[in-house]
């Protein structure tokens, strides 16, 4: 007994050129997206950490600022000895500021770091960043101060603003 193969006729035998192109826009739209997705985040991810040094350079300036007051306290000085006369802005408070206990001002407002990558106040900044601490009377009966810590880079500016009393320990 012989039996016939029937052939299945299939009209079909791959895919077409359209199904191909449309195959290849659908993936390379998710591509493109799905790289520009990363290209945000990682411009993103340097701004954010733009902003904590900034953050942590307002806040390294309003903590020294506190130390000298603390440390005239603790010697017997006015409270309020070398943090600036009349307003005048103190830039350069910095790490080297720990150990004179000084609030200056020489004009240089760039902060720079050192081999240990430290920040530190200098006339040339490398590090894109600027500071600058000004002090100013707020009352007159208990002769507390205002503090405003300004950092600036990339066109972009934060504060940090506290204030200072005569307060004894």
């Amino acid at each position: 007994m012989t039996r016939k193969r029937s052939k299945i006729k299939n009209s079909r035998k791959g895919f077409t050129l359209i199904e191909m192109m449309i195959v290849v826009f659908v993936v390379g739209v998710g591509l493109i997206g799905a790289l520009s997705f990363f290209n945000i985040n990682l411009n993103n991810q340097f701004e954010v950490k733009n902003e904590l040094v900034a953050a942590g350079l307002a806040q390294e300036g309003m903590d020294i600022i506190k130390n000298i007051r603390d440390y005239n306290l603790l010697n017997g000085k006015a409270w309020d000895f070398n943090l600036g006369n009349g307003g005048a802005p103190c830039s350069d408070i910095d790490f080297k500021s720990l150990s004179n206990h000084q609030c200056t001002n020489s004009g240089f407002a760039a902060v720079c770091t050192d081999a240990n990558k430290r920040y530190y106040q200098c006339a040339s900044g490398n590090t894109g960043f600027t500071r600058t601490i000004s002090i100013s009377a707020v009352s007159l009966i208990d002769g507390s101060r205002k503090i405003t810590c300004t950092i600036s880079w990339n066109g972009r500016t934060t504060q940090a603003v506290d204030y200072l009393y005569n307060n004894s320990f």
